[in-house]
């Protein structure tokens, strides 16, 4: 009878001790001017309602909670006040006043802030950051200008076009290519001298590439793939069979690679060698990215990571969690491992022989390319408007919000890893954004957004280490 009370009494009120909570998350890197964010999640076992306790490692401590009455995360805030090294725990308590022990330890790295700089722009902006070889910035708002900026964020010099600019320009010996709503497509050299421009009769929202002769092409969203001379004349046009709302991309041995309702592999002599499309005639938003050997990666919107091999055909094609569209194109790491974004919120990789897995999860669709540097950190800007840097494991190491305005525009501006590991990100909000970063990025066949800070579009081989 005794045995039978204590087990009714243990159901009704939760005698024993409580789990500790599952796990804490919080980025690896804070500064002292902001506060930092940490999350709490229960664990599986955990009886409602329960209370938290933390212990932030400085001397202070948060304590008891209100009741938590669901199996969700929580988050609570805390400013460190000198920069050092601590160790955050918490642990649970439930309605029976029973504590558990604390939970594993978390560290946190309070150090100088990484906000460089921000350069406020006239309008907002979705193209990427591009840089030319002495560091430089150059980037256009949706007011059509476009912007100069050197090292250290002061202004060099601007150009305005008669429309927005929300392609990503693309540099090559000295000139910068970049295309706006006007319909041209502009010539600039790095001191912003307009050289050539050229209207094509067409909205341009995505960014050139250049061959390795100079030969400039450009998708248009009427579906027309076009190659520019290096002095600004039409060589040639390209239909395919629908819009084209990505960059094309150029392999070792110069063959084009431009997708819409298929992935179309085209020479500079606009000759065909081959088209893929899906069974279902799925679209392909995002841009196609090519390996040594020829082999294409490209994401689809039926949620799949298309393999094709250098002849056209399928090599293989693996769903991305829950299938959701892939808007992104996809960056290659070491040990040829794959990062890319989805709709579903989530940044995934996938290694060799391996399926996709989710690294991390923001709070909105991730729509732009991500970044990797040299120490294999991953940047990314989902549609939060929250800056993420995260290690290969998927842990934040910092998030720096960025954005809140509601974008018009579907595009997002992918970051831009600089040669000294600066990494900058423009906002729809209004301006462009340096962050410092922690390596020059990293040496692989496509670390970041159309492969090189010049973003050229254009694959060439790793420097031997």
């Amino acid at each position: 009878m005794v045995l039978e009370s204590a087990i009714c009494l243990t159901l009704m009120f939760g005698i024993g001790q409580p789990p500790s909570p599952d796990s804490l998350v919080a980025p690896m890197r804070a500064d002292t001017l902001t506060e930092m964010e940490l999350k709490i999640f229960p664990a599986e076992q955990a009886t409602f309602p329960i209370s938290y306790q933390i212990s932030w490692g400085d001397g202070a401590t948060l304590d008891w909670t209100l009741p938590v009455r669901s199996p969700v995360d929580i988050s609570r805030y805390h400013r460190y006040q000198r920069h050092d090294s601590f160790v955050i725990t918490a642990r649970a308590r439930d309605a029976a006043g029973q504590v558990s022990d604390w939970s594993r330890p978390l560290t946190v790295f309070v150090t100088d802030p990484v906000l460089k700089w921000v350069f406020p722009t006239f309008d907002p902006i979705v193209a990427s950051p591009t840089l030319d070889k002495k560091g430089n910035v150059y980037i256009g708002d949706e007011g059509g200008w476009f912007y100069s900026l050197d090292p250290e964020g002061q202004l060099r010099w601007s150009f305005q076009a008669k429309g927005p600019i929300y392609a990503t320009a693309a540099i090559h010996r000295g000139l910068v290519y970049v295309a706006s709503l006007d319909s041209n497509l502009y010539c600039l050299d790095t001191s912003g001298k307009l050289r050539w421009k050229l209207w094509l009769d067409d909205e341009f929202y995505t960014a050139p590439a250049v061959g390795a002769k100079g030969n400039i092409y450009i998708g248009s969203d009427a579906g027309t793939l076009l190659a520019v001379t290096p002095d600004g004349k039409l060589r040639w046009s390209y239909e395919t069979g629908a819009e084209i709302s990505s960059s094309p991309s150029i392999g070792l041995n110069g063959l084009i690679y431009i997708t819409s309702d298929s992935v179309y592999c085209i020479d500079g002599r606009k000759r065909r060698h081959w088209a893929f499309g899906t069974g279902e005639g799925d679209y392909f938003f995002a841009s196609a990215v090519p390996d040594a050997e020829g082999t294409v990666y490209v994401g689809n919107e039926d949620g799949f990571l298309y393999c094709i091999r250098p002849d056209g055909r399928l090599r293989w094609r693996a769903p991305v969690p829950f299938e959701d569209e892939i808007k992104t194109e996809a960056i290659i790491g070491h040990g040829d491992t794959l990062y890319l974004g989805t709709e579903g919120c989530y940044l995934c990789c996938k290694a060799p022989h391996d399926t996709v897995r989710a690294l991390c999860e923001s709070d909105d669709i991730v729509v732009a390319t991500p970044a990797l540097s040299a120490k294999g950190t991953l940047y990314f800007l989902p549609d939060d408007g929250l800056a993420y840097a995260v290690n290969a494991h998927g842990r934040p190491v910092w998030t720096y919000e960025i954005a809140a305005d509601e974008k018009d525009l579907y595009y997002t501006s992918a970051p831009t890893i600089g040669p000294d590991g600066t990494v900058y990100i423009g906002s729809w909000d209004g301006g462009l954004y340096a962050f410092e970063g922690d390596e020059p990025p990293a040496n692989t066949l496509w670390p970041q957004y159309r492969h090189d800070a010049q973003h050229t579009g254009r694959l060439t081989r790793p420097a031997k280490d």
